[in-house]
């Protein structure tokens, strides 16, 4: 209670002083009036030897430059302590387990620990998450930048950014991973492999060369999920040998990692950039697509040659059992299809 108390009283002294903070600013309609962040030519630091010279004369032209800094560094060893939070968090987790376990004891002390132990799992789960580092990050930076240069200055700053980029990964990656999408591309998968009579080596092959490809259209992540469903499903129920387990997962990992690259709105790196040097579907077709379909076709071969008699040896041993998932309607996929085209073709006006 003490605790939620301080907290309340903290979010009203936060409200007041922002309240007055909006008040007192001038106008931010035009950021070129804010001046922030300083841009680097007017340091005139040029000629000066030293990095670490020119950050302390950055540091005494605009000391936010040295919490700005600070705070990027506890980001960059945040993200190296991502690992040891998430085993943190899995502790408390499976204490929690335990603890729920015994439901016969629903003393006042048995629930304390199981609220506190419920907190905490939840709490280093978010901090191990590494693609959440950086925006934790943004926060403590947001509050130096309003207490030292004052509300206008942040206000200015976030308006004038761009976001139209990362809106259109997270938007993409969110429709890209839904389930009517995530069947879809498993059923045109599951026809190829039926050109191969379905055997276990006709799903390896379509599998590791077609999946990978699914990335350039429904992004890396999902194809790399459709993937590594489909081979537990097909290929890892069987038991394959060690040597052929790990191969095969290698072999993903590879053709995940450059399937993304025959368009230019599909994988996250290859988005961050084409809009700055202007690739489009035609050049990094030309330049990278068939390269990458390639090196995709060549290493597979040569994998399939390799262990060609274990994956001509892996037979179904009891019939698989149907799955029983409910069918999607084909109007809602079709919905969802449209969706996706419709985020691409409008991916650089993030209010459409």
């Amino acid at each position: 209670m003490p605790a939620l108390r301080l907290l309340l009283l903290t979010f009203c002294l936060f409200g007041v002083w922002l309240e007055s903070a909006i008040a007192a600013g001038p106008s931010t309609s035009g950021t070129a009036e804010i001046g922030f962040p300083k841009p680097l030519e007017e340091y005139n630091d040029s000629g000066t030897p030293g990095v670490f010279r020119k950050l302390a004369g950055r540091v005494k032209a605009d000391p936010v430059n040295l919490f700005a800094t600070i705070i990027f560094a506890c980001a960059i060893v945040h993200t190296f302590l991502t690992a040891r939070f998430m085993h943190i968090a899995h502790h408390f987790q499976t204490e929690l387990e335990h603890l729920a376990d015994q439901k016969e004891q629903a003393a006042p002390e048995i629930e304390k620990r199981r609220d506190f132990l419920q907190f905490w799992s939840q709490f280093f789960h978010f901090f191990g998450e590494v693609e959440a580092v950086f925006g934790i990050w943004l926060i403590p930076l947001f509050v130096v930048i309003a207490l030292m240069k004052g509300w206008p200055f942040l206000v200015g700053y976030v308006t004038s950014q761009n976001a139209a980029e990362p809106i259109f990964v997270v938007v993409i990656m969110a429709i890209a991973s839904s389930r009517p999408i995530l069947r879809l591309a498993e059923r045109c998968l599951a026809q190829l492999a039926a050109l191969g009579r379905s055997t276990p080596a006709a799903w390896w092959l379509s599998i590791l060369t077609f999946g990978p490809l699914l990335g350039s259209l429904i992004t890396e992540p999902a194809a790399m999920t459709i993937c590594a469903l489909l081979l537990r499903q097909k290929i890892y129920a069987l038991k394959p040998a060690k040597r052929l387990a790990y191969a095969t997962l290698g072999l993903l990992f590879v053709n995940i990692s450059v399937g993304g690259t025959l368009t230019h709105f599909a994988a996250p790196p290859v988005v961050m950039v084409a809009t700055k040097w202007s690739w489009d579907i035609g050049y990094m077709a030309t330049k990278f697509g068939w390269k990458a379909i390639a090196g995709i076709v060549v290493a597979n071969i040569v994998y399939f040659l390799l262990f060609r008699s274990e994956l001509l040896n892996l037979k179904v041993m009891h019939v698989e059992e149907k799955e029983k998932r409910r069918p999607i309607p084909a109007q809602i996929t079709l919905v969802h299809v449209l969706f996706l085209v419709w985020t691409v073709l409008t991916s650089h006006y993030p209010a459409l």
